[in-house]
């Protein structure tokens, strides 16, 4: 699992210095900010309870957060990967919805199931669905933004996704994103989706091949 995020870091590293990403990379994160990111947020309502997952963890044991860069066409595309403490603002701010949020129909919505780790830029986030660990502990990994139509949101009465084809992961885990973004930001010709990153609705609906 280690090695597969050391093989990434190599390949961006590489690509920096092949001069196409900029990369701004932190030192490895201590006990305590792991534990932050796990004990700290505070969504609107209700609580979140989760565990750093394997291939997470091993890339904070790492880097306590990374951001990486591309231009294409003058247009920057993005991934960071947030510190402790912008963790906890990006689930507040572009993650949980605020208690009460409904349709219309009286049924209550939440994303309290998610816990967003890195922006995507133009208030997009990659986030893990925490209440789906598997046999390993890794959560799922989805594409969330606040502004799509339908997003990622579950009722609260019930638990059920609103949208049941939303309930389809991007990524089975973090290393699997991870591996993907760095691949992604590295090729020489970025795949169709890269264009993508930032903008509202499903980030794969277009590509011939779904990733998860």
């Amino acid at each position: 699992m280690t090695d597969e995020i050391t093989a990434a870091l190599a390949a961006l590293r590489q690509a920096e210095s092949d001069g196409v990403v900029e990369i701004s990379a932190a030192p490895p994160a201590s006990g305590g900010a792991i534990r932050a990111r796990e004990t700290g947020l505070e969504p609107h309502f209700g609580t979140v309870t989760w565990s750093a997952p394997p291939s997470y963890r091993a890339f904070l044991t790492l880097h306590n957060g990374l951001r990486c860069v591309r231009t294409v066409d003058d247009v920057d595309h993005e991934f960071d990967i947030a510190k402790e403490d912008e963790l906890v603002e990006l689930n507040e701010d572009l993650v949980h919805l605020p208690e009460h949020v409904t349709r219309g129909d009286g049924r209550a919505l939440s994303t309290n199931h998610l816990v967003g780790f890195a922006g995507a830029g133009y208030e997009a986030v990659w986030c893990f669905d925490v209440t789906r660990p598997d046999e390993a502990g890794e959560y799922p990994v989805y594409y969330h933004h606040q502004d799509d139509e339908e997003g990622r949101t579950r009722y609260v009465d019930s638990g059920e996704w609103e949208f049941p084809e939303s309930a389809a992961p991007d990524f089975p885990s973090f290393g699997a994103w991870f591996t993907a973004m760095v691949g992604a930001f590295t090729a020489a010709e970025p795949p169709e989706w890269f264009e993508e990153l930032g903008s509202p609705g499903p980030l794969f609906a277009h590509a011939e091949d779904a990733t998860a």
